[in-house]
């Protein structure tokens, strides 16, 4: 991939795929959306999945199970299915696009599936059961006794969320930021099916340029990989300074 992105469809060798990728304004804003999608996934997705893992670790043994496992099935629920179901739920002809007319009231408000706001409530749907099931082993961490033993000494709350349940989830919550921002920018069927190519995304632009009898361009959907798998590298290296960062400051 690597090789055939420094190569051209005529055979000649260059930086050409990647001036292209930006100096081209398609292509620079299919990056920028894909980062900023992804971004905006994880984060929102995140913030339910700690809810979501908190909550997992008050339920009884029983309930855990039953619950982990629909997570796992949700999390692989994604693809053309997952982005049919919104639409038949969510669509301009969906489900409750035909209640909120019978009953004249706006349910869903501005929701509109085929936008931004659509890609990311789809997203959500697996990227959120993937974020509880990576998280809920760090807060099962979390021992009770560390709060009777702090209470014990008169430490405040402030200082136990700080110095003991923080460096605790620090480490997991960067790593799975970092392991929903890979899965929502290489997701492909879901965003497409969705929105076609109305919205210009990495994954999308790969698809097209390989599978295109028009448009097939292998090395410049080579570049675009290496641009991706670059991305990634430079966020795993941040997510490991900062933890590794946050470890050694707590340990001082």
């Amino acid at each position: 991939m690597i090789i055939s992105s420094f190569n051209s469809q005529d055979g000649s060798w260059g930086l050409m795929n990647y001036q292209e990728l930006f100096t081209n304004h398609y292509y620079r804003n299919a990056i920028g959306h894909s980062l900023t999608l992804s971004l905006s996934a994880s984060l929102f997705s995140e913030v339910i999945a700690i809810l979501g893992a908190w909550s997992l670790t008050k339920m009884s043994s029983s309930v855990k199970e039953s619950l982990v496992t629909i997570f796992n099935l949700a999390s692989s629920f994604a693809g053309v299915p997952l982005a049919f179901s919104l639409i038949i739920l969510l669509g301009n002809s969906g489900v409750l696009h035909v209640i909120s007319k019978s009953l004249d009231i706006n349910i869903l408000g501005s929701i509109n599936v085929y936008s931004w706001l659509g890609i990311v409530i789809a997203y959500s749907f697996f990227e959120i059961p993937l974020g509880i099931l990576f998280l809920y082993p760090t807060f099962e961490e979390i021992d009770q006794g560390w709060k009777e033993a702090s209470d014990t000494l008169g430490v405040s709350n402030c200082f136990f969320l700080k110095k003991v349940i923080y460096p605790v989830l620090v480490p997991g919550l960067v790593e799975t930021l970092i392991i929903l921002f890979a899965n929502a920018m290489g997701t492909y069927e879901t965003v497409f099916a969705l929105t076609g190519n109305n919205i210009t995304f990495i994954s999308t632009i790969i698809g097209s340029l390989i599978g295109g009898e028009i448009t097939s361009n292998i090395p410049l959907a080579g570049a675009l990989s290496v641009v991706f798998g670059l991305v990634m590298i430079a966020l795993v290296i941040m997510g490991n300074l900062l933890v590794r960062t946050k470890r050694i400051t707590e340990g001082k």
